[in-house]
């Protein structure tokens, strides 16, 4: 069995690819040593990787990576022990959100109603993805999620499907969502009509398809939204979902409602993107001081 057999069988799909080319590349860096290194070894290199300053949660996936190389090892008769399996960082991770670095809700406001696909024929589909960011607020990974079921159009609602850090929730579309999405659900039966060729199965129910007739993957939502846009102004999709839950707040909704809204499992993830009196302060400060 090889590496990529072992983690085809043990990790989900969007894992797979990111894993792997982890221990690549720790196999890179220990070479032929690799298989017989030991506990200082592995530390040795999680240390190379702090100081080229890797984020701690880059950290942790690449310590997460390199167990599943030694437990492939010793599922695979290639080594008797597991150097690392009880070794854990101590990094801590910063999950406060930088709320005064967030988009204002005019830039969210003109992504939407400016929008222009550079592709005509996929105009609907592109909206709807920038529509489902704006106004919903969902994750890339809810996005391409979605199923054609998942969307209520009689209702104005969507069911968004859980993930591993979401819960499931619906949520209601705004008026000219509706419009919009029956427009693209009309180009996509053409589309898939038309792409004969395309590797969808018959039945597959999902929502937004590429031009292969596949389901698009998370890295298209980055590239469709900052089509055209200069490196400067490039717009980031979690952020994006940030500064609406941001606004949301900001405006006094009940911490509750908003925690919904995110689908959020912890109040205290929500809490987060709360601005504190001393951040809005220094906003007016910044606003207003002559020399700015």
């Amino acid at each position: 069995m090889t590496l990529k057999e072992y983690l085809q069988s043990n990790y989900s799909l969007t894992s797979i690819s990111g894993y792997y080319n982890m221990v690549q590349r720790y196999l890179l860096a220990l070479g032929k040593k690799a298989d017989k290194a030991g506990y200082k070894d592995i530390v040795s290199y999680i240390g190379l990787l702090r100081v080229q300053g890797l984020h701690p949660k880059s950290l942790r996936n690449n310590l997460f990576a390199i167990k599943i190389y030694y437990s492939y090892l010793v599922e695979t008769g290639k080594r008797n022990d597991h150097p690392c399996r009880y070794l854990n960082l101590k990094d801590m991770i910063n999950r406060q959100i930088q709320v005064e670095s967030l988009y204002s809700k005019q830039t969210l406001e003109n992504l939407y109603t400016d929008w222009k696909s550079h592709t005509a024929h996929y105009q609907h589909r592109d909206k709807v993805i920038v529509s489902l960011l704006v106004y919903q607020a969902l994750t890339a990974q809810e996005i391409v999620n979605l199923l054609i079921r998942d969307i209520d159009l009689d209702n104005a609602a969507i069911h968004i499907r859980a993930t591993g850090k979401n819960k499931g929730r619906i949520l209601s579309l705004k008026p000219n969502q509706v419009l919009l999405f029956m427009h693209y659900l009309q180009d996509r039966q053409k589309i898939v009509q038309a792409n004969t060729a395309g590797p969808i199965k018959p039945g597959n129910e999902s929502f937004l398809l590429n031009k292969y007739n596949a389901p698009l993957w998370t890295g298209a939502i980055n590239r469709i939204i900052n089509q055209g846009r200069d490196s400067k102004d490039k717009l980031i999709p979690l952020k994006i979902r940030q500064s609406v839950i941001a606004h949301l707040l900001k405006e006094g909704n009940d911490i509750r409602i908003v925690q919904e809204f995110a689908g959020h499992r912890r109040t205290g993830s929500t809490e987060n993107y709360k601005q504190s009196g001393l951040d809005e302060l220094k906003a007016v400060i910044d606003k207003l001081h002559p020399l700015q």
